[in-house]
């Protein structure tokens, strides 16, 4: 009963919550959505057991731990607990008589979310992980209406396939992980970008995301902006005052977030990626890699590894590298997302390929993520769990980009409105 009644309770909450997001969809899109809550509330609670029975322990434990204890804290003595417990999500010092690991970081804010979900929801860590998933539920769907709107009506279900269902997308984003969080803010995030470049309003739809996905956002949203503005006078030129703007919003904002996220500017980027590989490569383990026999120190040696890097964050494990079932459902697919490209070489001419992606500011969009984030966890990962884990981000945006190109550019009419369905012109480009 300790279990039943919250889980009962989180899960008509969140479903009241998603309907509130999915506002505005079709009736074929609003059953998308209750299909993918559906499979986000299944694995929200397999999340529990699958973490146990394949890695014994893992982060989410950690916060269940200090969540539990705050928790109890926080019923016997809420006036004086519950602004110490804040002060914890907010990364500020507190006063407790109790060491919290991570208090500060991101891992301490995490354990005081927990907190907070085990005082309102009663000590279900079952409940708590479906909480969160809804949180990131609520951002994919955000992710949806960015991608619906930038697309021909024809890719709806693609794209509802990349945003909502894809396995690993959803696995590593249902539950009491920080990477819920991300997810749910990053989806708000892209919408943001969405609304700011194409209809030209300001901050909405922000969301405050994780640093290291914030850097090659800000990259490619500034790609994004460049070639929309471009475009709307021809085809992309070099036109100084767009690619002073472009660079303005991407390598400015990538030096701001630098001052404000240190550990993620490119300064300490090649000593971060020394230390974690050579971190990896002292630990033993099936699964874990590496990109080469040397791992180099500087900026430009670790940029070498980029092509490789690129490859092993969209490409692996592949099949024959799986050692578990966790494994193998992230080798199924990639091999799926390998599958796709194949056919597109199969099928297209590149340079046709390589003309509807430069004709395409979305795609372009996509592009310039994709390969920045990629590069980026690529080199920092040294175990094909944890590049699962990290890389997840990236699927929606190369699923959509491989739907998309699977055939020629159809040609689009402007008149959108990303509320309800778009008023699309079909015919080939």
């Amino acid at each position: 009963m300790n279990e039943v009644l919250p889980v009962l309770f989180v899960t008509a909450a969140g479903a009241v919550l998603v309907t509130a997001c999915a506002v505005g969809f079709s009736r074929r899109e609003r059953k998308w959505v209750t299909a993918a809550f559906a499979m986000h509330v299944a694995f929200a609670c397999a999340q529990v057991p699958i973490t146990l029975t394949f890695y014994g322990s893992s982060d989410m434990f950690l916060y269940f731990r200090y969540g539990e204890i705050l928790a109890q804290m926080m019923e016997r003595d809420a006036v004086h607990v519950i602004p110490e417990v804040t002060a914890i999500l907010l990364q500020n010092q507190h006063r407790l008589p109790m060491f919290v690991v991570g208090a500060g970081t991101s891992t301490g804010s995490m354990s005081a979310l927990a907190a907070w979900a085990f005082y309102l929801l009663g000590p279900s860590k079952y409940a708590a992980c479906i909480a969160f998933s809804m949180l990131s539920l609520c951002g994919k769907i955000a992710l949806y209406r960015a991608f619906r709107a930038n697309v021909d009506a024809a890719y709806r279900f693609p794209v509802a396939i990349a945003t909502l269902f894809m396995p690993s997308f959803v696995f590593w984003s249902s539950g009491l992980i920080k990477e819920a969080i991300a997810v749910g803010g990053f989806g708000w995030a892209v919408f943001g970008v969405h609304l700011w470049i194409r209809e030209g309003r300001l901050a909405a739809g922000w969301a405050l995301i994780k640093a290291y996905i914030l850097f090659p956002l800000v990259l490619a949203g500034g790609s994004w902006y460049y070639w929309e503005r471009s475009l709307k006078r021809g085809r992309v030129r070099i036109r100084p005052a767009y690619l002073a703007a472009a660079a303005a919003v991407g390598v400015g904002g990538i030096l701001l977030l630098g001052r404000y996220f240190p550990e993620y500017s490119p300064d300490t980027f090649s000593t971060r990626t020394f230390e974690l590989q050579q971190m990896g490569r002292g630990l033993r383990g099936g699964s874990n890699y590496a990109l080469s026999g040397e791992i180099p120190t500087t900026l430009i040696g670790q940029l070498l590894f980029a092509p490789v890097a690129l490859l092993a964050s969209l490409f692996r494990p592949a099949i024959f590298e799986a050692r578990n079932l966790l494994m193998l459902a992230n080798a199924l697919e990639t091999t799926a997302l390998t599958l796709l490209l194949a056919r597109i070489f199969a099928r297209r001419n590149l340079r046709a390929v390589r003309r509807q992606i430069m004709d395409d500011p979305f795609l372009v969009f996509c592009l310039v993520f994709v390969v920045a984030f990629g590069i980026a966890v690529g080199l920092t990962s040294t175990n094909l769990g944890t590049l699962s884990r990290y890389r997840s981000p990236i699927l929606p945006f190369f699923a959509v980009m491989l739907f998309v190109l699977q055939r020629p550019r159809l040609a689009r009419s402007t008149d959108k409105d990303i509320r309800g369905d778009s008023q699309s012109v079909l015919r080939a480009a």
